[in-house]
């Protein structure tokens, strides 16, 4: 049998959907280190018109303030809501976000949202009296759309966890596997989800807690490095082509980035050239998102070069950043309803 030239490969993934191109990472590695290329998502984002940036979020005066950042802003900055009082808690790569709205005094309420179609759902809430933790959202399917809702939550020093399925469209507690007692989510760390069906967090025993949202259980496990915890500050997991890594500081201004015990890359931030600079995360093998007091970008190893993306001066200290990727076809947030949930906030919602 004849095999596709890399070339070939390249010019038809970079067609494909934002569905079909998750599934296409399992099936070679060839295929996966193509769609992890650091020109690949630029041109697949242009050439399906689907969106690749980050929701860079803040918080002052007691009021959250968001704002999506990218090379190509505009489609979302029309329609997100310009008011405070938004709290983005989850994102996932299939263009859904999770979003708490303060609707008066101390009521609030969930949303799931798709912000590259404008579209505004609102769900039941969860147990609100009980301080949240962490939320994760994952696309367990794409058509139709049924996505999974994680929320961990603290009584004590014990961690719960309840799961809100959009097709029974309701809020689950796990009662038969809760997450291992003494386990604490670290505030502010962002949850991993990898294989679409395990999220992970980084715990404040300098563990990794897990969850597999299909079989709803949960499990402790060591940091995907192998450095000893003297040698490294400022601590993050992260995707790294396609698996669970770890990133830290090893040294001033030097990270480096472990996943299955080894070392997959070191970003010296020296050569960045800004002030201040943070690495968030890796969109693809060499290039790395990167906030600074100038703004953010896309720093690439290989050549050492910067593309920057504007970012609004009051969030360029963000309290968080939040991946988000999308396509532009309307789905239904809401299976039972076949309307497309354009629900425009207003400030006075």
């Amino acid at each position: 049998m004849a095999t596709l030239l890399p070339e070939l490969i390249f010019e038809i993934l970079s067609r494909t959907s934002l569905e079909t191109l998750e599934q296409c990472k399992s099936v070679s590695k060839d295929w996966k280190q193509i769609i992890y290329d650091p020109t690949f998502i630029p041109l697949h984002s242009l050439r399906t018109n689907s969106l690749f940036g980050y929701f860079f979020q803040t918080l002052k005066s007691s009021n959250y303030r968001s704002a999506f950042v990218s090379t190509a802003a505009g489609a979302i900055e029309s329609t997100w809501p310009r008011c405070d009082g938004v709290e983005i808690l989850a994102s996932c790569d299939q263009g859904i976000l999770i979003c708490e709205r303060q609707i008066c005094c101390r009521n609030k309420r969930f949303y799931a949202c798709k912000p590259a179609t404008a579209q505004w759902q609102p769900l039941p809430n969860p147990k609100l009296r009980y301080q949240t933790k962490a939320v994760a959202v994952v696309v367990a399917r794409s058509h139709p759309l049924r996505y999974v809702i994680v929320r961990l939550y603290a009584l004590g020093s014990q961690l719960h966890c309840e799961i809100f399925d959009s097709e029974r469209w309701r809020w689950e507690k796990i009662i038969e596997c809760s997450p291992p007692y003494g386990e604490i989510v670290m505030n502010g760390s962002p949850s991993v989800t990898t294989a679409g069906r395990f999220v992970h967090w980084l715990t404040l025993n300098d563990s990794v807690l897990t969850l597999d949202v299909e079989k709803r259980r949960f499990r402790c496990s060591a940091l995907p490095g192998c450095l000893p915890k003297s040698r490294w500050t400022w601590p993050r997991l992260v995707e790294y082509e396609g698996e669970l890594g770890f990133m830290c500081q090893v040294e001033e201004k030097e990270m480096e980035v472990w996943s299955n015990g080894k070392k997959k890359a070191v970003v010296n931030m020296r050569d960045t050239g800004l002030q201040h600079p943070v690495a968030v995360e890796f969109c693809s093998s060499n290039v790395v998102f990167i906030t600074s007091m100038e703004g953010g970008g896309f720093y690439n190893l290989q050549n050492r070069s910067f593309s920057k993306v504007e970012v609004p001066y009051d969030l360029r200290i963000p309290l968080q950043v939040f991946r988000f990727r999308s396509d532009t076809q309307i789905v239904h947030l809401n299976p039972s309803q076949h309307h497309n949930n354009k629900i425009h906030l207003s400030c006075s919602m």
